[in-house]
């Protein structure tokens, strides 16, 4: 088990944030095959600026004891239609490939799930790419129980 610390991540964390989403977005694009994407760091950095001070949407940050980023997870809450539940996003997770399996993700996800509830979301929902398969996300979400609707959709209730 881990001993990071997990907290919802303010202005002060935007760059180690545009780190990691970079990172991220590039081991997607690996996965799609397109190894030679290069992210826009400064539009990551405006867009998380942005979304950081939105009530609906939170981005839970993972650090070592010292500090260093280890990973994140960002989470929003979907704007409710007539006869549906309320419900959450799970737009990104990520943990640096050093720390995985150390059960990072899976406090990320609890985290998130916490964040739901307190918007009294009554599911969250992960998509994944339907042009390729992340085998290594796709196990993590079946191991915690999420269940698939429509191929691309993993849910859990809350």
């Amino acid at each position: 088990m881990s001993n990071a610390v997990f907290s919802r991540a303010g202005e002060s964390d935007i760059r180690d944030l545009v780190v990691l989403t970079s990172e991220y977005l590039q081991e997607v694009a690996r996965a799609a095959g397109r190894g030679g994407f290069v992210p826009d760091r400064e539009r990551i950095g405006d867009e998380l600026a942005e979304f950081l001070d939105m009530p609906d949407y939170a981005v839970i940050l993972a650090r070592s004891p010292k500090g260093h980023p280890l990973g994140f997870a960002t989470v929003f809450q979907m704007p409710v239609q007539i006869r549906e539940e309320p419900f959450a996003i799970l737009e990104r997770l990520y943990v640096r490939p050093d720390y995985r399996r150390r059960g990072i993700a899976h406090q990320l996800l609890e985290d998130a799930k916490r964040f739901a509830r307190s918007r009294k979301c009554r599911r969250l929902q992960a998509t994944l790419s339907a042009f390729f398969v992340l085998d290594d996300a796709l196990a993590f979400f079946n191991a915690e129980r999420f269940y698939e609707t429509g191929g691309r959709k993993h849910k859990i209730a809350l």
